[in-house]
């Protein structure tokens, strides 16, 4: 008789404590924070790009959320001391979500008419993403701590992009 109430006693015990764990698990769930869409980005990154002797200096601003996006690039190149030209465009795109990373396609490259920059050279500077309709896969975005994201492609690092707010009416 005694080990059928051991036997009962250790039973309610094994119950009691699984249904702790499922209602602290729960808990734990409701109290954290979850950002409705994780691949939502406020950021923009100052760069400065060397290929061969030109130099990009400039700054992309990205926002992206509710499966659309647009980045701006502004900057100037310098090819020699006496070539300087301009970038100066907005790329409007949409993205889809596969498994964990975000896909990004360009659908709309707005060049403004203060861009110079020849063609060729704006090509050794920027991916096709901000040239012509093209995709972007295998982003991963990163929150490195609340004021920076790490924008990453195929594990290398594409993009530091410090966040900031947007204006409550945008």
């Amino acid at each position: 008789m005694f080990t059928a109430v051991a036997s009962v006693r250790t039973q309610t015990r094994v119950i009691f404590l699984a249904c702790a764990a499922i209602l602290s698990g729960l808990a734990l769930y409701l109290h954290i924070p979850h950002n409705e869409n994780q691949h939502s980005l406020v950021c923009k990154a100052t760069l400065q790009i060397v290929r061969d002797n030109a130099i990009f200096r400039g700054i992309i601003d990205v926002k992206s959320g509710n499966d659309k996006g647009i980045a701006n690039v502004n900057g100037i190149v310098n090819v020699t001391p006496q070539d300087e030209y301009t970038v100066q465009r907005t790329v409007l795109f949409s993205l889809a979500d596969y498994g964990p990373s975000p896909v990004w396609m360009s659908r709309q490259i707005i060049v403004s008419n203060r861009e110079t920059i020849p063609s060729d050279v704006l090509q050794k500077f920027l991916p096709d993403f901000y040239l012509k309709n093209s995709g972007v896969t295998d982003i991963d975005i990163f929150a490195l701590n609340k004021d920076a994201d790490l924008i990453t492609r195929e594990g290398i690092p594409y993009l530091y992009c410090q966040k900031y707010m947007l204006p409550e009416d945008e």
